[in-house]
């Protein structure tokens, strides 16, 4: 990466927990800039956790990129994701992100968060809210971790998962980015449109990084960078090229090379690296209805598998719980799926040995 500063000068170090935001249209190389950051960060022994990337998976890119044969990989994935990898991947590594530690940010160098991991998008956010809170407790850090977030509206979008609303999930983006440096990140997320991620998110990074803006153009307060940049050359900027402005009021312009392995719109990924992706089916959890909770498929192939052993349903109630009309329920459930389909979902699930056997009723 090479810059030519217009006004002011800025060293730029890759050892400090910096943060970035790239912002420009679509197809303007946004993910191929922070990539190049990434391999940057590589480049001095840094560690590098892509994050989030669009649902065709793009950061799978990293597994057909020299990385490969050069740093140690981790993948993260659902905990029911089956994953077949093909030979040349066999030196990666798997496990599911619900069960990331601290210390794989000092064993691995690349640890990627794919979208075709999880099943569902639901589950791919819970996965990133507990990677964040995981990386929340790096109080002690001797290496920098090098987050990437593509498109930075759905971290905030992650966030309403957990948060009660929008305005506490960009409460705590802004946190984040303020505090990240106290737990050894730096930073780089890219956004499509300048209100997705509104300015004072903006004002709290390091370095806005300007892609090709198309037609909309920086808006009115960043106006005074045109003073220095041609904003018809900013509107068409090549995919390699960029504009920088820092937080300090630094500006200028850049190019940089584009990733050979950097993955192309509608290429399919996936299929390009062989990845078999499958998924097992989990117990659903009891749900949480305010005075109550429902019955999850666990507690359901218990109630069965005691109701077999000889417990009567008023024990059964009285041990869960539960009302003798829940349990009657759940038996006659089980028992009508077993009889009309062969088997009980909910049994099945649970992985109970009884999901094709009638509970025996007890006089």
């Amino acid at each position: 990466m090479k810059i030519a500063w217009l006004s002011g000068n800025h060293n730029i170090s890759l050892n400090e927990p910096y943060s970035w935001l790239c912002l420009g249209v679509r197809g303007s190389g946004k993910s191929a800039f922070l990539e190049h950051l990434a391999e940057l960060h590589l480049s001095e022994g840094n560690a590098v956790l892509d994050l989030f990337a669009a649902r065709s998976g793009e950061n799978l890119g990293w597994l057909r990129s020299r990385w490969t044969k050069e740093k140690k990989i981790l993948l993260l994935t659902a905990e029911n994701a089956v994953v077949e990898l093909s030979r040349s991947l066999e030196n990666v590594d798997m496990k599911p992100a619900g069960k990331i530690s601290l210390q794989d940010f000092n064993d691995y160098d690349i640890i990627i968060n794919s979208s075709p991991l999880y099943p569902t998008l639901d589950a791919e956010f819970e996965a990133v809210n507990q990677i964040i809170e995981k990386l929340w407790k790096r109080l002690k850090w001797s290496r920098l971790v090098f987050v990437l977030v593509r498109e930075a509206a759905s971290l905030l979008y992650s966030r309403l998962k957990v948060a009660e609303n929008q305005t506490l999930a960009k409460a705590f983006l802004t946190y984040w980015l303020r505090e990240s440096r106290h737990v050894g990140c730096s930073l780089g997320l890219d956004s499509q449109r300048f209100m997705a991620v509104d300015i004072d998110i903006r004002a709290l990074c390091d370095f806005l990084v300007f892609k090709a803006q198309g037609a909309g153009g920086l808006p009115k307060d960043l106006h005074y960078v045109y003073r220095h940049i041609d904003p018809a050359w900013l509107q068409y900027a090549k995919p390699y090229q960029f504009a920088i402005l820092s937080r300090r009021g630094d500006i200028g312009v850049g190019v940089f090379p584009l990733a050979v392995w950097h993955v192309k719109e509608g290429e399919g990924i996936v299929d390009r690296l062989n990845l078999k992706i499958q998924f097992e089916e989990q117990p659903l959890r009891g749900e949480d209805r305010g005075t109550y909770q429902t019955v999850g498929d666990r507690e359901h192939a218990e109630i069965i598998h005691l109701y077999a052993e000889g417990l009567s349903m008023k024990v059964l109630a009285a041990r869960f719980s539960r009302s003798s009309g829940t349990i009657k329920s759940h038996i006659d459930r089980h028992n009508v799926s077993v009889l009309k389909v062969g088997y009980c979902p909910a049994c099945r699930r649970a992985s109970s040995p009884l999901e094709a056997t009638p509970a025996k009723h007890l006089v």
